[in-house]
């Protein structure tokens, strides 16, 4: 807020900042590396190094493959490369920050939804899972031309939190996120599925020192459930288990844990999952002060079950089908669903069981207002 004098009279105005999540920042830009796909360093898997169009290439031939360059850190900076897609479907892009083959950051293009709400997706893998489904909507996905059998050129520049996305030497951007795994350092690469060639890469790093403040919730956000008692995995896929939550054999350990700050909890980032451990519970206890009903808007991915005071009041799925439509996609929104909860005088359990498969494992939660209740969310002495 500053405060200005105006025809005698003074004003207050509110300062807007352009970087609202970022305090600080030094940066120092070095000189941009031009790739050398035949370096030892270069790491292949699923993929090859080739010719192709008179250029080096990077090729990955089928399935999903990925290549990436050991030894070379980045944590901020500038990436460029020269993407080309041989076939009408594909999902080709680059892989940064990568910590290990089951963390990093992933952008990628997608020529058979060219001009669509998902042409460009960033999506963060977890724990070597997918997760497109938690990260959707234009905060993550971006309408664009992506050509097939055509070179087309990404420049994605990383700064702290955030990437933005340009294409074809454009200097409008076609989109720019915030990314969700910690701020950290890691190594470079390409990734696709479906076959694609990559060429031309280039990496320019920037010496970066910066400092954030957290993004602060707003009012009208408080009544979505942002810290849960989460189980472990377990086997319960097709939900055949009834009320697992009774049986210690199943469900014995639960641990605390908060939503994203979006209120989002990406239960990838925390859990393996595998054919065997696709399933959880998420439990909290509302203490009503009467007896009264609460709406509970909710989206998850892929199913769910939900119990209230070991009910079962609720079974839904929402699985990934191979379709055009938006709504076969899988999509974890806010407020997809509504149920009712008919609380008693006193504690209610509250538990969602979610079960998943691949693209995406958790939920959003929020009850209409917390008039006359509390959410209690940590374990019970024994």
């Amino acid at each position: 807020m500053i405060i200005i004098k105006q025809n005698g009279k003074m004003k207050k105005i509110k300062l807007i900042l352009l970087f609202t999540i970022i305090s600080s920042i030094c940066l120092a830009q070095k000189e941009a590396i031009n790739i050398d796909f035949t370096s030892k360093d270069w790491k292949t898997i699923g993929s090859e190094i080739t010719e192709f169009d008179s250029i080096l290439t990077t090729f990955i031939p089928k399935g999903t493959g990925i290549a990436y360059l050991d030894g070379l850190d980045f944590q901020n900076g500038t990436i460029e490369c020269d993407l080309y897609s041989p076939s009408d479907r594909a999902y080709l892009g680059i892989v940064f920050r990568i910590t290990s083959l089951n963390n990093f950051e992933y952008i990628y293009f997608q020529p058979h939804t060219s001009g669509k709400w998902d042409a460009v997706q960033y999506d963060p893998i977890f724990n070597r899972s997918a997760t497109w489904q938690l990260y959707n909507g234009i905060a993550y996905q971006a309408v664009a031309y992506i050509p097939t059998r055509e070179w087309f050129h990404v420049k994605i520049h990383v700064v702290g939190d955030s990437a933005t996305v340009y294409l074809d030497n454009n200097p409008i951007q076609v989109m720019s996120v915030k990314l969700k795994h910690d701020y950290s350092s890691g190594n470079i690469g390409v990734c696709s599925y479906h076959p694609a060639y990559f060429a031309n890469l280039k990496v320019t790093n920037l010496d970066t020192v910066l400092s954030f403040k957290p993004e602060p919730a707003t009012a009208s956000k408080k009544t979505y459930i942002s810290n849960w008692l989460i189980s472990e995995p377990y086997d319960n896929y097709n939900f055949k288990i009834e009320k697992p939550f009774l049986n210690e054999s199943i469900v014995s350990k639960w641990q605390n844990i908060n939503t994203e700050e979006n209120y989002l909890m990406n239960l990838n980032r925390y859990f393996n999952l595998s054919e065997t451990k696709n399933t959880v519970l998420a439990k909290v206890i509302i203490i009503s002060k009467k007896t009264q009903k609460k709406k509970l808007y909710f989206g998850y991915s892929d199913k769910i079950r939900i119990y209230l005071n070991t009910e079962n009041i609720f079974t839904g799925d929402n699985s990934f089908h191979e379709s055009e439509k938006y709504e076969d996609r899988g999509y974890v929104l806010d407020k997809h669903q509504m149920i009712e909860l008919q609380l008693e005088k006193g504690e209610n359990e509250l538990i969602l069981e979610i079960s998943e498969k691949s693209f995406g494992w958790g939920f959003i939660s929020q009850l209409e207002d917390f008039n006359g209740i509390e959410i209690i969310n940590q374990p019970k002495a024994k």
